[in-house]
C-alpha cells in the first residue's frame, strides 16, 4: 500500500443494531448514485448559503439569479441539475460548465425575480 490506496467493494457498518443489507453499501452507489453537490439557498435576493456539499461560492449575477461554483468540478457539462423553489414561482436551472451551474426564478410573465430560497442538487461524474 505504498500509495495510500485502499480498495474494497462494500462498505460494511460495525453498527449491530442493524442487520443484514441495512449494514453494508456496494461502492458503485458513491460513485453512481449519490450527490455530487447540493446547496440550500436561504435568501436568494442576499445570497445567503443555508447548508451545502460541494460548493465554494454563491454569486449573484442578476435579479432571480445565483450562480453556483463547485469546491470540485464535475467530469463533463452533461451531469444532472434537480432544482427545487421556495417562493411561488417556476424556477429553471442551468449547466453553464464543470464548475457552476445556475438557479433562476422567474416570475408568470417569465422575467426573472428574486423569490425567497431554494435548492440545487447535482448528479453525474466528479472530474
Amino acid at each position: 500500500m505504498a500509495n495510500g490506496t485502499i480498495a474494497f467493494d462494500t462498505l460494511t457498518t460495525s453498527d449491530s443494531v442493524k442487520t443484514g443489507t441495512e449494514k453494508s453499501i456496494d461502492t458503485s452507489y458513491i460513485f453512481n448514485g449519490v450527490a455530487k453537490s447540493w446547496v440550500g439557498i436561504l435568501n436568494k435576493s442576499a445570497v445567503s448559503n443555508g447548508d451545502s456539499l460541494n460548493v465554494s461560492s454563491l454569486t449573484d449575477p442578476g435579479t432571480g439569479r445565483i450562480q453556483i461554483t463547485y469546491s470540485n468540478n464535475m467530469n463533463n457539462a452533461t451531469y444532472s441539475v434537480t432544482l427545487g423553489e421556495g417562493g411561488n414561482y417556476a424556477y429553471q436551472g442551468e449547466v453553464t460548465s464543470t464548475s457552476q451551474a445556475e438557479h433562476g426564478s422567474v416570475n408568470n410573465g417569465g422575467s426573472y425575480t428574486d423569490s425567497t430560497d431554494g435548492s440545487l442538487t447535482i448528479h453525474g461524474d466528479l472530474a
